[in-house]
C-alpha cells in the first residue's frame, strides 16, 4: 500500500519541478512546444533505467573522503536496497564494489518524459568531505582523524539530510568558494576554541546525455563519462579531469510503440548595443522564449501565448573574451554554474564562431543594427551561449510544419528581471524560413524593444545614445528540415557511431553550422583574383615601368596579397596538404606558388579576353576597338537604317579577333532585341568556361528560356513557364551561393506571390553577401537602357538599406536584356524615386519590351525652372518621343525631338543623344535638312571616330549642295574600321559633280572593291540625277587648272 502511495505521488510530481530562477524558486509546470498529444494513460508502463558505476580513474589526492553525487531535476533516481531512501551518493570506499546500483524510472512512449531527459542531462559531480575541525593548526590531526573513524551512519544521515532538501542541493555544489564561506559562517565555540563545521568541497562536475536512452531496443551500454574541475585561476596544477565509466542498462525497451523523428535546438548567444544599466544588473536578468500567435482570438481579441523555455545567467563581457562553448541551459540554471569556470562540466557540441558572429544571421527587415560601430575587442555584451533541446514526433512535426507555413505563429523573445512577469525589453522573431525545403537551421538577429519607452532621454549615458538598437542572436536548429518527412531517430540511438549526432544540429546542406568551407574558399579566390586584375589595371593606366616608381602602392598592395595568401593557404592548401614536417611544409608552399602563379596568368589572359585589358581602359581607349563599333551599329540600327546596322554588323563579324567577347556581345544584342531563337543559338555551340563573362552567359541562357516558353505556342508550356522558370533560378542560386543578384531575384518573385518563407531565405542569404563584390560587366558596349537613360536617378533618403542593395541588381538585369527581371526587381523599389523618374523607368521598360501600343498614355509631369527641374523636362521629352517612335508615330516623335533640342542645355547633350540622332534622321528623310543640320551638329563628337553623326551631316550637307563641307564629314566615316560602300559611293558622286573626274573614279573603285557588297540604291539615286552631258568624259581631267589637254590626246590607236 505504501509503495502504491509513493508511485503515485512521484508520478504527480512529475508534471510540476521545482525551477530556480533569478529571482528564487518558483514552481511551474514544464513547458511544451505543442500541446501534449493524447495517449492512454493504461497502455503506459514505467521502465527503471539501471545505473552502476563500474570504474573511476585519475582520482584527485586529497587528505579527505570523496564522494560521488548523482542528481537529475526529475528527482526519480532511487538507491536499490531494502531501505527506501532518496540518497544518491556513491562515496570512495564504494567506488570499486559495483555497487550501489541506482534505478531512474522513465514512462514509456511518452513524449513529455522524452523532452525532460532531452533537455536535462544526468549530473555526476565528485566531492570531497571535509570533517569538522578546529579552527587553527592545533587541532587539525584530531579532526581528521575523528572525520576518518566517524561512524558511516552518522555521514550518511548528514549526506542524506543534504540530499532530501532540494533548497540546499545547488547551494552545496555551487562552488568552492561558496563551500569554504558557509563552512567558516557555521563556526562553533567548543572547549578547545572555534570550530569549523563539516562540509562538502565539489572538486570536479560532468554529465551524461539521457536522449541515447529512447529506442525500440533495451538499453545496455558502458558509458564513459569525464569529471572536470573548475579553472579559476592559471595556477591548475591541482586540478584533475577524474574519468568514469558507468554501466547503464534497462530491462525493457522504453520506446515500443513511439518514434521520434526530429529535434529543435533553441540557443541565444549574445544581447549586444546594451544600454549601461543593463550591463549592471546581468546577473539578474533572464530571457523567455514563447510562441505567440500572429493573430489575435476571435472571442477576446488577445493573442494567444504558448510557453516555450526561458535563459537565465547572463555575464557582461567583453565579446572577443567570451568563452565560445555552448551549454545546457538547465545545468546552468539549476546549480547557478559560472560560465566563466564551469563551461567544461556542462557543454555541448556546439560552438559559437567568433570570427562570424555577425555573419549568416538572418537580420530583421529594415532595421540599422549599427554592426560597423561594434567593437568585438572593446565593446560589452550580454554573453549566455545556452542551449535547450526538444523532442518531435511526427504528429508534433505536422503542427509545427502548419504553424510556420501559414505564419500562424511569430517567437516572443522578452528580457526580463528577476521574474518572468517584469519584462524590460522584447523582440519578435519570424519562423517562416523553416516553411522553405531544406531548410533546418538560422540565426535571427532580433531587435528587443523597450516595453516601456523613457520619456527623458538625456539622462542616458552618451554611448547609449550613439549606438545601434539592442538586438540578440538567437539560433534554431532541426535536426531535419521540419518541411519533409523525417524519418526517425531512435535508430540513431541503436548505433554507437550515429549516437553522438543526436547532440549537436548540422545543416542539412553542407554539414556545418554556418557557412561551408567552399563558399570561404570562392570568396577568398575571388578577392585574390580582384586584387591581381587591380594590379594589372593599375600598372597599364599609369604605366609603370618600375616598382621604384610606385613604390608606396605596391608595398600596399604586397601586404594585402600576404594577408590573402596566408587565408588562402590556411583554408585550401594546408586542408588538402596536410603537413608534419618543415619538409613537407616547404613541398607544400612549392605547390601552392606553382597554382598561384598559374592563377595569375589566368587572370592576366581573361582581361586580355576582355577587350585587351578592359579592366585598364580609360574613357579613351572605350572609344576604340569591338564596344566602339558595336555601338555604332547599334545606334544605326535605333535610328533605322537597319540594312545598314546588318552590313556594319557583317562588317565587325569578319574583322574582329576575339570570338568569345564578340559571341557574347552578339548574344546580349539578340537578347536586347528580342531575338530570342537567334539568342538560343548560342548555347548550340561548345563554349569556353573559363573567362569572366561566362557566369552571364548562364544567366542569360536561363532568360532565354523562360521567355522562349512565355512565347510558345503549346498553352501547357505557357501556362507553366513561370513556375519552371523560378525552379530554375532556385537551383541556379544554390549552385552560385555568393551572387547576391540572384537571391535578390527570387526574392522578387517569392514576394509576388507572397510566399514568405521563400522570402525570409532569399533576404537571409542576400543580406549575408553585401561584402562580396559582384562580377563586374565591364566588357560590353553601351545597353539599349543606357542609350534612353544614361544616368543614375538618386534614390530617397527614406530609402532602406536593402532597397539600396536592389537598385545595382536591377540596372544589371536592364543593361543583360533581360527586362522581365529588371521589371520584377524595380517593382519593389519603385517607391525610392520620385513619380516623375519611375515614370520614365518603367515607361524605357516598357519600350525596350515593345509593349507601347496605341492605348499607352503619355504623362507630362509640371516641372520648375531649376537645375533640376529643367533636366527633369528634358528626359520627359526624350523619353516621350521615344514612346510615340517606337509605335510609328514619327510625326508627334518629330516634335518632341525638336522641343528637346531647343530645350537642352549644352552640358546635357550627351544624355540624350539617341533622341537628337533620331531627329537628324526623320528630318532627312522629311527633307527639312537646316533641322537635321542642327541635330546632326549637336552630335557630333570631339573624337574623328564617330561614324553615325559624320556620316549624317554629311549626307545632310550633301543635300544642301554644300558639296565641299560635305567631304570631311564623309571623309571621317571611313576611318571606323568598317568598310561602307555608300561612304565612298557619295564621295565619288560629290567629286563627279565637282568635276573631280580621277578622284570620282578612285572613290568609285574602292565603292565596287567587293562585289558581293552591294551599294544602297540612295546613292545610284542621286547618280542618276547626273545630267551626262554636264560630265567630262576623261577621266585625267580631274579639275586640276595645271593640267592642259594636248592634241596628241585625242589622237586614236
Amino acid at each position: 500500500m505504501d509503495r502504491k502511495v509513493r508511485n503515485t505521488v512521484r508520478r504527480t510530481g512529475r508534471l510540476t519541478k521545482r525551477r530556480r530562477s533569478a529571482g528564487g524558486n518558483e514552481v511551474t509546470q514544464v513547458p511544451t512546444v505543442v500541446p501534449p498529444l493524447e495517449q492512454s494513460k493504461g497502455l503506459q508502463q514505467r521502465v527503471f533505467l539501471y545505473i552502476q558505476l563500474n570504474e573511476m580513474s585519475k582520482l584527485p589526492e586529497t587528505g579527505n573522503p570523496l564522494e560521488l553525487h548523482l542528481y537529475h531535476p526529475k528527482n526519480t533516481l532511487q538507491k536499490m536496497q531494502e531501505r527506501y531512501t532518496t540518497d544518491t551518493i556513491i562515496y570512495q570506499h564504494e567506488f570499486n564494489l559495483k555497487k550501489p546500483v541506482f534505478a531512474m524510472g522513465v514512462m514509456q512512449d511518452d513524449i513529455e518524459d522524452m523532452n525532460t531527459f532531452s533537455d536535462q542531462p544526468l549530473l555526476i559531480s565528485l566531492y570531497q568531505r571535509i570533517p569538522r575541525r578546529r579552527k587553527g593548526g592545533s587541532g587539525k590531526g584530531k579532526s581528521r582523524k575523528q572525520g576518518r573513524t566517524s561512524s558511516s551512519w552518522e555521514i550518511s544521515q548528514i549526506i542524506t539530510d543534504a540530499s532530501e532538501s532540494k533548497e540546499n542541493v545547488p547551494k552545496e555544489r555551487s562552488s568552492k568558494r561558496s563551500s569554504e564561506r558557509d563552512g567558516e559562517e557555521a563556526g562553533e565555540e567548543g572547549e578547545g576554541g572555534t570550530f569549523s563545521e563539516e562540509r562538502l568541497e565539489l572538486l570536479s562536475r560532468g554529465h551524461c546525455d539521457l536522449l541515447q536512452l529512447f529506442q525500440r531496443r533495451r538499453f545496455i551500454s558502458d558509458i564513459t563519462i569525464y569529471l572536470y574541475p573548475e579553472y579559476r585561476s592559471k595556477k591548475i596544477n591541482d586540478k584533475i579531469t577524474t574519468c568514469s565509466v558507468w554501466h547503464m542498462y534497462s530491462i525493457l525497451p522504453i520506446l515500443k510503440n513511439f518514434n521520434f523523428t526530429n529535434l529543435a535546438f533553441l540557443t541565444l548567444e549574445s544581447i549586444y548595443n546594451v544600454p549601461e544599466d543593463l550591463h549592471l544588473k546581468s546577473a539578474e536578468l533572464g530571457l523567455s522564449v514563447s510562441f505567440r500567435s500572429t493573430q489575435p482570438d476571435e472571442s477576446d481579441g488577445a493573442f494567444r501565448v504558448v510557453p516555450l523555455c526561458t535563459y537565465s545567467g547572463f555575464i557582461s563581457q567583453i565579446i572577443s573574451d567570451q568563452n565560445t562553448i555552448i551549454v545546457w541551459e538547465n545545468i546552468k540554471r539549476d546549480l547557478h554554474l559560472n560560465m566563466n569556470f564551469s563551461f567544461n562540466q556542462m557543454e555541448t557540441n556546439s560552438r559559437v564562431k567568433l570570427p562570424k558572429l555577425f555573419r549568416m544571421l538572418l537580420w530583421e527587415q529594415d532595421v540599422d543594427f549599427q554592426i560597423h560601430k561594434i567593437d568585438p575587442v572593446s565593446d560589452l555584451a550580454l554573453i549566455n551561449n545556452s542551449l535547450h533541446r526538444f523532442v518531435l514526433n511526427e504528429q508534433m512535426r505536422k503542427i509545427l510544419e502548419e504553424a510556420v507555413v501559414h505564419n500562424d505563429y511569430e517567437l516572443l523573445l522578452q528580457l526580463y528581471q528577476e521574474t518572468p512577469t517584469n519584462v524590460l525589453y522584447e523582440g519578435v522573431l519570424n519562423p517562416s524560413i523553416f516553411g522553405y525545403p531544406g531548410v533546418n537551421y538560422c540565426r535571427f538577429a532580433c531587435r528587443l524593444n523597450p516595453v516601456f519607452k523613457p520619456s527623458i532621454k538625456l539622462s542616458l549615458p552618451r554611448d547609449t545614445l550613439v549606438m545601434g538598437p539592442m538586438f540578440c542572436t538567437f539560433k534554431i536548429c532541426f535536426f531535419q528540415p521540419i518541411c519533409e518527412r523525417n524519418e526517425p531517430l531512435d535508430q540513431y540511438n541503436e548505433s554507437l557511431l550515429k549516437r553522438a549526432k543526436l547532440r549537436r544540429c548540422f545543416d542539412m546542406d553542407f554539414l556545418k553550422e554556418d557557412e561551408t568551407d567552399g563558399d570561404v574558399l570562392l570568396e577568398l579566390y575571388r578577392a585574390f583574383d580582384d586584387l591581381i586584375t587591380d594590379t594589372i589595371e593599375f600598372i597599364i593606366k599609369r604605366d609603370v615601368q618600375d616598382i621604384n616608381d610606385r613604390k608606396e602602392f605596391f608595398c600596399c598592395q604586397l601586404s594585402n596579397i600576404c594577408n590573402l595568401v596566408l587565408k588562402i593557404c590556411g583554408c585550401d592548401f594546408n586542408i588538402r596538404m596536410p603537413t608534419k614536417t618543415n619538409i613537407e611544409f616547404r613541398e607544400m608552399l612549392t605547390h601552392m606558388y606553382k597554382e598561384l602563379m598559374d592563377r595569375i596568368e589566368g587572370v592576366f589572359t581573361a582581361c586580355c579576353w576582355k577587350n585587351n585589358c578592359d579592366s585598364a581602359q580609360n574613357q579613351d581607349q572605350e572609344e576604340h576597338g569591338l564596344n566602339r563599333m558595336m555601338n555604332e551599329m547599334r545606334l544605326v540600327s535605333n535610328t533605322g537604317q537597319r540594312d545598314l546596322a546588318i552590313h556594319m554588323y557583317d562588317e565587325i563579324d569578319h574583322s574582329t579577333t576575339n570570338r568569345i567577347v564578340f559571341d557574347f556581345v552578339t548574344l546580349l544584342n539578340s537578347v536586347e532585341n528580342l531575338q530570342f531563337e537567334q539568342a538560343a543559338r548560342y548555347f548550340t555551340k561548345p563554349r569556353t568556361t573559363d573567362w569572366s563573362g561566362y557566369y552571364f552567359t548562364l544567366l542569360l541562357q536561363l532568360y532565354i528560356k523562360y521567355m522562349m516558353d512565355l512565347r510558345s505556342t503549346d498553352e501547357e508550356v505557357s501556362s507553366t513557364a513561370k513556375s519552371n522558370m523560378i525552379e530554375s533560378l532556385r537551383q541556379f542560386a544554390d549552385k552560385n551561393r555568393t551572387e547576391s543578384e540572384i537571391w535578390i531575384l527570387l526574392y522578387c518573385y517569392y514576394k509576388e506571390y507572397n510566399y514568405l518563407p521563400g522570402m525570409e531565405l532569399t533576404r537571409w542569404k542576400f543580406q549575408n553577401l553585401t561584402k562580396i563584390a559582384p562580377r563586374a560587366l565591364n566588357f560590353t558596349p553601351t545597353s539599349l537602357f543606357e542609350l534612353y537613360l544614361p544616368v543614375d536617378f538618386e534614390m530617397k533618403s527614406s530609402s532602406t538599406t536593402m532597397n539600396t542593395q536592389f537598385y545595382p541588381v536591377f540596372k544589371l538585369f536592364a543593361r543583360l536584356g533581360a527586362y522581365a527581371f529588371a521589371e520584377v526587381i524595380f517593382s519593389e523599389i519603385e517607391q525610392c524615386f520620385t513619380e516623375a523618374e519611375a515614370y520614365l523607368i518603367r515607361t524605357t521598360l516598357k519600350i525596350l519590351q515593345r509593349q507601347i501600343d496605341d492605348k499607352f498614355q503619355i504623362i507630362k509631369m509640371p516641372t520648375d525652372n531649376s537645375v533640376y527641374g529643367k533636366l527633369k523636362r528634358c528626359y520627359q521629352l526624350h523619353i516621350n518621343g521615344s514612346v510615340e517612335y517606337s509605335r510609328g508615330r514619327c510625326d508627334e516623335a518629330l516634335k518632341y525631338f525638336q522641343e528637346l533640342l531647343s530645350a537642352v542645355d549644352p552640358m546635357d547633350i550627351v544624355l540624350f543623344k539617341l533622341s537628337f540622332l533620331r531627329l537628324g534622321q526623320l528630318a532627312l528623310q522629311r527633307k527639312q535638312y537646316e533641322l537635321a543640320e542642327k541635330a546632326f551638329n549637336i552630335c557630333l563628337p570631339t573624337r574623328r571616330k564617330n561614324f553615325i553623326a559624320n556620316y549624317g551631316m554629311g549626307l545632310t550637307l550633301y543635300h544642301l549642295n554644300r558639296l565641299e563641307d560635305a567631304i570631311p564629314y564623309l571623309s571621317r566615316c571611313t576611318e571606323v574600321d568598317i568598310f561602307i560602300p555608300d561612304v565612298w559611293g557619295y564621295l565619288a558622286t560629290i567629286n563627279l559633280r565637282l568635276s573631280r573626274n580621277k578622284t570620282a573614279l578612285e572613290c568609285w573603285k574602292v565603292a565596287k572593291l567587293y562585289p558581293e557588297v552591294s551599294i544602297s540604291k540612295s546613292v545610284y539615286a542621286e547618280l542618276d540625277k547626273i545630267q551626262y552631258s554636264n560630265v567630262h568624259l576623261l577621266v585625267d581631267d580631274d579639275g586640276n587648272p595645271a593640267e592642259k589637254m594636248t592634241k596628241m590626246d585625242f589622237i586614236p590607236l
